[in-house]
């Protein structure tokens, strides 16, 4: 019952990493391991990236796939086949659920979410060099659209799997919140996976590396709302921005 945390970045997604993690299983986490695009990429045809004439005629070869996955993910000595549960915080496998799910039916997806407007610009301020769409606020609006649409989809099709975690909800109401997240990956809460900041064995590759070394602070909703004025040239196009 592996758990993948999913959404954009900037959303709260490294603390709940951080705080799952600390349960006393000692839960395994990948990080933003790329595994299941890794292993997708390698299922499609050789000149997909000249073309996409092939496109449509796209198979998943599920347990080439299946094998794929498991191999990737044993090879980091991290999990073993008894391993009830691990995390994946791969933010982009909001477009891949569906294949997820061939593999692990039983896999939940927690989605981290915060005001829309705040996550475009604290990603544009982080610059994510790794991200190309990050780099441009129209790239930036034009991605969470999508993202949009696509999370929508699944969330209708899969109601049970798919939890959303905001951001503001988490850090104002920390202990009802992580409660709801336990209860929904069938594990157990104490209190003490709040105080994960303690860990000396707490690995953090993200921007949010020393955030995460402190307490839970309350969301600061004026944050970035004089910045807010960025969004007027596209309140027209996209609902959501208005």
């Amino acid at each position: 019952m592996p758990i993948f945390i999913i959404g954009l970045p900037r959303s709260g997604s490294t603390l709940v990493e951080a705080i799952i993690s600390s349960h006393e299983k000692k839960i395994p986490s990948f990080g933003e391991s790329a595994i299941i695009n890794i292993s997708l990429i390698k299922q499609l045809p050789a000149n997909i990236f000249s073309t996409f004439e092939n496109l449509e005629k796209f198979n998943l070869k599920v347990d080439k796939f299946e094998e794929d996955i498991y191999k990737k993910y044993f090879q980091f000595s991290l999990i073993d086949k008894k391993t009830v549960n691990f995390i994946d915080k791969s933010l982009e496998n909001f477009l891949n659920i569906e294949f997820i799910l061939h593999v692990f039916p039983k896999a939940k997806f927690l989605h981290c979410n915060r005001n829309l407007k705040d996550s475009i610009v604290g990603i544009f301020q982080n610059l994510l060099p790794a991200l190309s769409f990050t780099h441009r606020i129209k790239d930036i609006v034009n991605y969470i659209d999508n993202y949009l649409k696509i999370l929508n989809y699944f969330k209708k099709k899969y109601p049970d799997l798919i939890m959303d975690i905001s951001l503001e909800e988490i850090t104002n109401n920390k202990e009802k919140v992580t409660k709801e997240i336990f209860r929904f990956c069938n594990l157990d809460w104490k209190p003490e996976v709040l105080e994960f900041y303690k860990r000396k064995d707490l690995d953090i590759r993200t921007t949010s590396n020393i955030q995460i070394r402190n307490k839970i602070s309350k969301y600061n909703s004026e944050k970035y709302s004089k910045y807010y004025h960025i969004f007027d040239e596209f309140k027209n196009q996209f609902d959501w921005l208005k």
